[in-house]
């Protein structure tokens, strides 16, 4: 009680104002939002050789859609980095919560003299409370209001945490390659030549992990000052089946149809940041990728994704 009434005392003497941080990118605690991501991998191309020419058309997109949940409001991420100006400014506000404690200090002495000459009595608290703020030097006053006022700052929320509740998904795998080859073996074929032709196809929902539920390794972040968000893009957590047909006359190769698995994207989730232009109620972005690979396996990643604040 006695701890309580020395806080109040003290907040009524000064008339202290801690200021809300800058939010308006933010939501309340608890705010549902969708994050909705279309990966395109296409790759068209052809190699132009005279004794192994090949040519192929992929086409790989995969859909997910991940409903989140808002997390409270932070001063700190969650996701990115301490940068070194965030770092000196808390720093800096320590020392600022410092001198106001000091400066405080004898105020809150007196307090506690009050609060136990007056106990429980709140009309002996507020009738010593006027008495002695008018005894108060302004000058106190002022000082411990300006440090007051820059130690608040730090106290203001300016990231937000969205974390998924579940993920759905679909694909669509359309892949078609062409090669020839001059190998010796092939000298009694037409034009001396061996051909193969291979199609992949497949598509659907994507199925949970085996033994969970849908969950999902999206995260989003949001950081009201820079106004742009940190999005750790979704993947499929599951095996992603297509079928394969072969013709082929390629020496020691059959021609015949099989079940594979698209490569994995585990250990290959990205991360974008964005800025947002207006606000977070529909927020949107594109972004490509160059893949390392050859042939084939060489195209271009298009990510479109979609962020709507329900």
């Amino acid at each position: 009680m006695r701890i309580g009434t020395e806080i109040k005392c003290a907040v009524a003497v000064l008339g202290l104002v801690v200021l809300p941080a800058h939010a308006e990118l933010l939501t309340s605690q608890g705010a549902r939002g969708t994050l909705s991501v279309q990966y395109e991998y296409s790759a068209i191309g052809k190699k132009a050789d005279k004794f192994e020419p090949a040519e192929w058309r992929v086409l790989r997109t995969i859909n997910l859609v991940v409903p989140m949940k808002a997390d409270l409001p932070q001063a700190a991420s969650a996701l990115r980095p301490m940068d070194a100006a965030y770092a000196a400014d808390i720093e800096k506000k320590k020392g600022n919560i410092a001198s106001l404690q000091k400066t405080l200090a004898p105020t809150m002495a007196d307090m506690m003299k009050i609060a136990e000459r007056c106990d429980e009595d709140e009309a002996c608290v507020e009738k010593a409370i006027r008495e002695y703020s008018q005894t108060m030097d302004m000058a106190t006053i002022n000082s411990a209001k300006a440090d007051a006022a820059a130690a608040s700052k730090m106290l203001g929320p300016r990231y937000q945490l969205w974390q998924p509740v579940s993920q759905k998904g679909t694909y669509l795998v359309d892949e078609s390659y062409r090669a020839q080859t001059s190998d010796p073996l092939c000298m009694g074929k037409p034009k001396q030549r061996c051909s193969r032709e291979e199609t992949r196809k497949g598509g659907g929902d994507i199925p949970p992990p085996p033994g969970a539920k849908d969950t999902s390794a999206a995260m989003l972040e949001v950081d009201s000052q820079k106004k742009d968000v940190l999005i750790k893009l979704p993947i499929p957590l599951s095996a992603l089946t297509y079928s394969k047909q072969v013709n082929s006359d390629f020496p020691d190769e059959k021609s015949g149809t099989s079940s594979e698995i698209l490569p994995a994207m585990y250990g290959q989730q990205k991360s974008i940041t964005a800025v947002i232009p207006g606000d977070l109620r529909n927020a949107s972005g594109t972004q490509s990728f160059k893949a390392d690979g050859a042939g084939a396996e060489g195209g271009t990643l298009v990510v479109k994704w979609q962020f709507t604040v329900q």
